[in-house]
């Protein structure tokens, strides 16, 4: 009777630690996107909360032919909850500008916003969301990693 008792706890903590392994697995705070692409690109990430978010990257058209250069829109948006966006703008793989930077609450609001080129190689958007009396940070990052755009929500 022990001995079954054994066997099963161990198979019961097995089944236990390989879920939470598969959930560390899910999280995938950040996106990258080739310089050299011009498709849009949409991809889902989780946040460390668990939360969904879609992140949309796009080039827009340009006449440069200079690997990279251009300027790239970024979104991020919460289904049913809010959605942001804003152009990065770059040159010789450096981040020289930023430009419409937009959100828009569907629920709460937000009581702060700020676009700001961080250095050279990258730029946030800086937002705090108020939803009855919590209130969050939400970091929208892009960031020239080598040949890639990478675009990560800090939250």
């Amino acid at each position: 009777m022990k001995k079954k008792f054994i066997v099963g706890a161990v198979f019961f903590l097995s089944f236990i630690v390989n879920d939470l392994v598969a959930h560390a697995e899910e999280y995938r705070g950040s996106v990258d996107y080739s310089l050299s692409d011009t498709q849009k690109q949409v991809s889902s990430v989780i946040t460390e909360e668990g939360e969904e978010l879609i992140v949309t990257i796009e080039k827009e058209p340009t006449l440069s032919r200079a690997l990279g250069n251009g300027t790239y829109t970024v979104s991020t948006e919460r289904r049913g909850s809010w959605k942001a966006s804003y152009q990065v703008i770059i040159k010789k793989n450096s981040i020289i500008s930023t430009k419409n930077a937009s959100v828009k609450a569907i629920s709460g609001s937000f009581t702060s916003k700020s676009l700001r080129i961080d250095h050279s190689k990258q730029a946030t958007y800086y937002l705090k969301r108020k939803v009855g009396t919590a209130e969050t940070t939400i970091n929208l990052r892009a960031k020239i990693d080598g040949s890639k755009l990478n675009v990560s929500v800090l939250t």
